[in-house]
């Protein structure tokens, strides 16, 4: 494949590769048994948090950096004012399914009711986008959603088997393809 351009230049030729091996070792470990689990009432202080399965998704929106400076005169993000309008609300992720549909180019058109999945897909884009006040994290940059957060967007947008992805790292998506 010829990776050149019309002015001879070759994009990424000096970046570093990685081998798998390396990639594996530079994931974050899964937690074992040895490790201390922290229990909830360790780490959760707005009083909304549940029990979340790693360690790493283990965040009460009273620790979480970009969402402290948001929280005002709340014990908890989840109860401010605008949160159930632009969070939860099906009318407002609808639109906000479109707008992302626009922006990342994708043809076809929307479902005329989101499903569960996409709803809560939305919905954390959304709380991510409201707390940054529309800054971008950029590709492959990612936040941990609080607990609380987390747990109102469930309650509200139910899976049927209880199925949710969680937190994952970007790099765990590339490390996906090689398995």
């Amino acid at each position: 494949m010829d990776r050149e351009d019309k002015m001879g230049l070759v994009p990424y030729n000096f970046e570093p590769e990685y081998s798998v091996e390396e990639m594996n070792t530079n994931s974050v470990a899964e937690p074992t048994s040895q490790q201390a689990f922290p229990t909830l009432e360790e780490w959760c202080d707005c009083g909304n948090c549940q029990q979340m399965p790693s360690p790493e998704e283990c965040v009460c929106c009273r620790h979480a950096e970009f969402v402290y400076p948001n929280l005002e005169d709340h014990q908890c993000i989840t109860q401010i004012e605008s949160f159930d309008n632009l969070i939860l609300n099906p009318d407002v992720l609808a639109l906000s399914f479109i707008q992302m549909m626009m922006f990342k180019r994708q043809r076809g058109r929307a479902p005329d009711q989101l499903n569960s999945r996409q709803s809560r897909l939305v919905a954390y884009r959304q709380f991510v986008c409201l707390m940054l006040k529309g800054e971008r994290l950029g590709k492959g940059n990612r936040v941990v959603i609080p607990s609380c957060v987390v747990r109102k967007i469930r309650d509200a947008f139910l899976d049927d088997d209880g199925d949710y992805t969680g937190f994952k790292l970007a790099i765990d998506d590339v490390l996906d393809l090689f398995v």
